[in-house]
């Protein structure tokens, strides 16, 4: 790792560890073929994290460190998604056209197949310097008895109790956490 890498990440909004295993370690790994395997990299965590609302995707989005999640446009099958923040703006930064979201591409077909129920394919359509655009295209005559979809049984997102403490504590540098009870005796 380079002195300009390691100085770039460690006061990056993903931190010096993710961004080494996101911009260093699989690119190193995987070679040529980065973008294909992390797209299927980014279905399969979302079969490990399936929610069942748009709501709850976004919200998902976020919590996984990938990006603010926004729907810009949505008609029967076809869905196009902005994702900004600060942590795709650093990544953009470094190089626009060369940097990959293949993974939240893959990530946001596999979540749309499980809540439309129909085989469903996302790719980057548009860089810009502080968001990308991804398309989510479905088909429709496609359904889940088809081999590709598959049923999932969707996860409960835990949300901010309300988008002003979420706020307050984030600019607190802390993460907003429910207290758990202690069991009773």
């Amino acid at each position: 790792m380079s002195q300009k890498t390691y100085d770039r990440l460690i006061h990056s909004h993903r931190g010096l560890i993710a961004g080494t295993m996101r911009d260093v370690i699989l690119p190193a790994i995987l070679g040529k073929e980065t973008d294909g395997i992390l797209y299927w990299i980014g279905k399969d965590l979302a079969r490990e994290y399936p929610v069942a609302s748009l709501e709850d995707l976004i919200v998902l989005t976020e919590q996984l460190g990938m990006g603010k999640l926004e729907l810009r446009q949505k008609n029967s099958i076809q869905h196009v998604w902005r994702l900004s923040g600060p942590i795709v703006e650093e990544r953009l930064a470094v190089d626009k056209e060369g940097t990959s979201f293949s993974l939240e591409a893959g990530f946001l077909a596999q979540e749309l197949e499980f809540q439309l129920s129909a085989v469903t394919e996302a790719e980057v359509i548009e860089h810009k310097r502080s968001y990308v655009e991804i398309l989510a295209q479905n088909d429709p005559q496609s359904d889940t008895e088809s081999e590709r979809t598959e049923l999932a049984e969707f996860i409960e997102i835990e949300k901010p109790a309300s988008k002003q403490a979420s706020e307050a504590d984030s600019q607190k540098g802390r993460h907003f956490r429910h207290k758990k009870q202690a069991p009773q005796k």
